[in-house]
């Protein structure tokens, strides 16, 4: 059982979830584990992304710099399990800056691990988790995110073919698992089989850590794609509106369905 658990990603997989779980339950879990989120890792992360759209190992040597310069914050004689979560190790979500496949994944965790063997010594009982997801499901929630983020305008059909390379996140899995399984056991977690847990995929890697969770209260989801938005943000990126006036747009848009989120969550108070 890992002491040492580096949760990469993958993008869309219930990353935001684990993350947010473990931020909002850190002060409870402080007695059992440490916690690094990205902005601990932000160099590193920089150069990931970096390294994904671009393939260069000059990228991939800053990588190893910033990685060891973050773990280096975590005091190896702390007996503590410690947790390190970021989707951007993995690099850009694919769909953006030209990046379609996650090929960077293998070589990213074979440095990020060789980083964390170095410090924490070459016995250290190092774990990567990956949640996964299956591919139409994480195409279409790409799909979405980038409807988001960018001047999207395909519809989902079509623009789920540019993420064909991608999708298949169990051979990604695989293939990290062939490169680094002398140094690290790599597990996997589909967020299909996370719902039933309390904590969603939080719980899980809790598990793999062996840290105790009595007394933790259940997690909501979070980044649920509302019924009807993916829609509505698709016309508008397919408008005539300056890139200024769609940004203004779309945050109104999602900022309306938060509230309706919120609304439908909250108890109607009594007559």
């Amino acid at each position: 059982m890992p002491r040492i658990l580096l949760h990469p990603g993958f993008h869309k997989t219930g990353t935001s979830s684990l993350q947010r779980g473990a931020a909002e339950l850190q002060q409870a879990l402080r007695p059992h584990l440490r916690l690094m989120f990205t902005h601990d890792l932000l160099d590193a992360t920089r150069m990931a992304k970096r390294f994904s759209a671009y393939g260069d190992q000059t990228d991939l040597h800053r990588f190893a710099e910033g990685f060891t310069a973050a773990v280096r914050t975590a005091d190896p004689e702390d007996l503590r399990a410690l947790m390190i979560t970021s989707e951007d190790l993995c690099g850009y979500i694919p769909g953006n800056h030209g990046v379609t496949t996650y090929a960077a994944a293998a070589p990213l965790m074979n440095v990020a691990t060789a980083v964390l063997a170095a410090h924490f010594g070459p016995d250290a009982s190092l774990g990567v988790l990956f949640t996964t997801r299956s591919p139409r499901d994480w195409q279409r929630s790409v799909w979405w995110q980038n409807l988001r983020a960018l001047r999207l305008t395909e519809d989902f059909e079509t623009y789920r073919a540019h993420l064909s390379s991608a999708a298949d996140l169990d051979t990604i899995v695989d293939s990290v698992d062939k490169r680094i399984r002398h140094r690290a056991t790599v597990l996997d977690a589909p967020i299909e089989e996370c719902g039933a847990d309390p904590l969603g995929p939080l719980g899980i890697a809790l598990d793999h850590l062996d840290v105790p969770r009595d007394g933790l209260a259940p997690l909501p989801a979070h980044n649920v794609q509302p019924d009807g938005a993916a829609e509505e943000l698709l016309a508008l990126n397919r408008s005539a509106l300056s890139d200024t006036d769609l940004a203004e747009a779309k945050r109104a848009v999602l900022k309306r369905y938060r509230a309706a989120g919120a609304t439908r969550q909250t108890p109607a108070a009594p007559a």
